[in-house]
C-alpha cells in the first residue's frame, strides 16, 4: 500500500513491479510488462498457499517424487492524479494506472523438483486488451527450503 502526496516525476513514481524474466521474482507480477502501470496510490496483495505435497500424496507413482503443489494469487489497485500525468508526460510512455478494476494473476506451481527447483505458471486475470499483454507465462526458480 502506497501514496505519494505531492506532483512528482516519472522516477518517483509507484511502478507496478512487472518481471518479463524466466525467473520467479516475489512479490512481482509475472505476466505484467515494465510501466505497463505507474500509479500514485496503490494498494497490492500478494498470496500464495504451499500444500506440502498433500494432492501430490494421492497419486502412487508421484508419491514417490515429494512433489510440493503451490498455488498463489496477486492483485493491485491503483490511481494516477491528473497533475501526476502532466508532469510525466514528456516520457512519452504513456502512464495507465488499474483504475477501473483490480488487476490480478493467479498461479499454479509444483516444488521440489530434485530437491530444489520450483516451476509456476502464471495466467493473467484481466487487462487481456492491453496492447502486447501476455496472458501467460512460466517462470521458475530455486532454492533451499528446511
Amino acid at each position: 500500500m502506497g501514496k505519494t502526496f505531492q506532483p512528482v516525476p516519472l522516477g518517483l513514481l509507484n511502478v507496478i513491479p512487472g518481471n518479463q524474466t524466466y525467473f520467479t521474482i516475489y512479490n512481482t507480477f509475472p505476466n505484467l510488462d515494465f510501466y505497463e502501470f505507474v500509479t500514485d496510490t496503490y494498494v497490492s496483495v500478494h498470496l500464495e498457499h504451499n500444500f506440502n505435497g498433500r494432492l501430490f500424496a494421492r497419486i502412487p507413482i508421484i508419491r514417490k517424487w515429494n512433489l510440493r503443489e503451490i498455488v498463489g494469487l496477486r492483485g493491485v489497485w491503483g490511481e494516477l492524479s491528473d497533475e501526476n500525468k502532466a508532469l510525466s508526460s514528456p516520457t512519452n510512455i504513456p502512464l495507465t494506472a488499474p483504475t477501473d478494476k483490480i488487476y490480478w494473476e493467479y498461479s499454479f506451481g509444483v516444488g521440489n523438483i530434485f530437491r530444489i527447483f520450483r516451476i509456476d505458471f502464471n495466467f493473467r486475470g484481466n487487462y487481456l486488451e492491453n496492447p502486447d499483454a501476455r496472458p501467460f507465462s512460466v517462470t521458475g526458480g530455486f532454492g533451499f527450503s528446511f
